[in-house]
């Protein structure tokens, strides 16, 4: 009841954000071919010279970046990555909003971020006011993790639930697939099926919507090009990630190339979209890391997508 009562006034009292009441950020409307790139990848460039990885990525062609966040996040999870990182990420929601007015002043703007989901109900009101007010109309389960069917259909009810506070604020919630997510669990009903539809069966568009990574879809043993074209209703970001074409023969951490130069076939993606629908989406890169440098490999996949994109 007391959750109930929470969501019900949030719902009721949009407040402002305090966070950002100061900083004038310009918000953004529609995104429809325009190629971002998830920020994850470039955390440790960002911290060595924020303003000169920003000003690469606007002269390479890059429109937006997908933000990192510490939103839904237990205070030892943010130690954890911290501890990977060597230090704090920089993604805090204060630094964030600094970050996104420079950003802005150079050109690259932001639609959305990634979210945690372990405390993501708690903050699930003042979550959406800083959204609105910065200018950013998405947030992303980046990595959910999974229990038995029941634990599941529990992360269903708190999805819905944050759902309905951050509509209001005109917030989606996006749900990230890796491998995992594609795999087979049997249902309530008896029935097998894949994580993720269970997720997209009880709950409506306007609820959830994927952020389909193209790469850990094939990793998982799937056709990319057949998935994103059977799921097209329900995709609002595609998440274009390329594996080495022997990515069977390596470690999961180093099998990732730029886009256009491993596996994944991304002629057949585009030409698997409905008109419509790729008019409408909004395309992220999505290299988790490089064996060379992060900024050339991103340099690489922006300019081998815009084929794709440009003169429509």
């Amino acid at each position: 009841m007391d959750s109930q009562r929470k969501t019900a006034n949030a719902i009721a009292n949009p407040a402002p954000s305090p966070l950002v009441a100061d900083l004038n950020l310009k918000k953004k409307r529609g995104f429809a071919m325009r190629i971002g790139i998830n920020a994850m990848s470039l955390i440790s460039k960002m911290k060595e010279d924020f303003s000169g990885t920003v000003t690469a990525l606007r002269e390479a062609g890059c429109d937006d970046l997908e933000l990192m966040s510490d939103w839904g996040a237990k205070k030892e999870t943010i130690d954890f990555y911290a501890g990977l990182t060597g230090g704090p990420s920089g993604w805090d929601p204060e630094n964030t909003l600094l970050r996104l007015k420079e950003m802005r002043k150079k050109g690259l703007d932001a639609c959305g971020m990634f979210v945690f989901d372990e405390c993501l109900e708690e903050q699930a009101g003042t979550l959406g006011a800083y959204c609105r007010d910065a200018g950013l109309h998405y947030v992303v389960l980046s990595y959910l993790e999974y229990g038995d069917i029941h634990e599941i259909y529990k992360k269903i009810d708190v999805i819905r639930r944050v759902a309905a506070v951050l509509k209001p604020y005109g917030v989606q919630i996006c749900q990230h697939n890796h491998e995992h997510d594609v795999t087979l669990i049997e249902d309530l009903d008896g029935t097998a099926k894949p994580i993720i539809d269970i997720f997209l069966e009880q709950l409506s568009p306007s609820q959830l919507m994927l952020e389909v990574d193209t790469g850990w879809l094939l990793y998982a043993g799937i056709d990319p090009a057949a998935y994103i074209q059977n799921k097209q209703d329900r995709i609002m970001i595609l998440h274009l990630k390329d594996i080495a074409n022997n990515y069977r023969e390596m470690e999961r951490e180093q099998i990732f190339v730029p886009c256009g130069k491993g596996t994944v076939d991304f002629p057949d993606i585009f030409a698997k979209l409905s008109e419509e629908k790729k008019h409408s989406l909004l395309y992220v890169i999505d290299q988790d890391s490089s064996c060379g440098d992060i900024l050339e490999d991103h340099k690489i996949s922006l300019s081998y997508l815009r084929q794709f994109l440009d003169g429509e």
